[in-house]
């Protein structure tokens, strides 16, 4: 009796386990098993679909741009400079006119307007005013910054901004339309930073974005807008980015 009673007590004093706390158990690691798998389909679902959207952007880019200019030497330079989006921008390091110092580690995490411009363009009298717009909206934001790179000589730009009237002589009369500009403006008389983004008419924009990506080419000739339509167009492609 007395060993039957103790094997009576082993048996009942043993810890069961609860059914209940099983299945829970169970239930928690197949949940986070299930999150797991949801979380690298999701993954690769976003991954494919940039990988497929890199790929078709050309396509629509060249039709596009087909339509636009046909089969010609301008298609040429406009599809290359669209294939360029997505790189890396160039390394910076100038001087604007007004002796202000930009390199790309200044510029890394911001989004830059780069634009391409020159004293006689007529375009240019027409888009920078648009653009002191868009600096006056962005002036508060620490992540933003626009140059204008000018196909004109360091001398040029120094006299046109002491509006001297008399260095331009007969220039001057379609250069004073200009209004006096918001943003820095800076020398590109051998045209090395156009061609370094491999840009082929002016003016022309370029957006990069916070990680040196270049992510837009915005010609204002390519798109039918009107000055306020173009003005807000651009605000946004540059708050997209910020």
């Amino acid at each position: 009796m007395l060993i039957e009673g103790r094997k009576q007590s082993r048996i009942s004093g043993r810890h069961l386990p609860d059914p209940e706390q099983e299945y829970a158990a169970l239930y928690k690691i197949l949940m986070d098993f299930g999150y797991i798998c949801f979380m690298k389909t999701r993954m690769l679902i976003v991954f494919l679909c940039a990988v497929l959207s890199l790929g078709a952007q050309p396509n629509a880019d060249s039709s596009r741009l087909r339509a636009l200019y046909g089969e010609t030497e301008t298609f040429d330079a406009a599809f290359a400079q669209i294939k360029r989006i997505g790189t890396d921008a160039p390394y910076l390091t100038v001087t604007a006119a007004d002796g202000t110092e930009f390199n790309s580690e200044v510029l890394s995490d911001k989004v830059v307007l780069v634009h391409f411009w020159f004293l006689t363009c007529g375009g240019c009298l027409i888009e920078n005013p648009l653009l002191n717009k868009v600096a006056d909206s962005l002036k508060w934001n620490n992540n933003f910054q626009m140059l204008a790179f000018a196909n004109n000589s360091q001398e040029e730009l120094e006299h046109f901004l002491d509006r001297d009237s008399l260095y331009f002589g007969n220039r001057w009369a379609m250069i004073k339309r200009h209004p006096e500009l918001k943003f820095p403006i800076l020398a590109d008389p051998d045209e090395v930073v156009f061609n370094q983004f491999n840009s082929w008419s002016y003016p022309g924009n370029i957006l990069i974005d916070r990680n040196g990506k270049i992510r837009k080419v915005i010609y204002r000739h390519e798109l039918d807008m009107t000055d306020e339509e173009f003005l807000d167009y651009l605000l946004a492609q540059i708050r997209e980015l910020l």
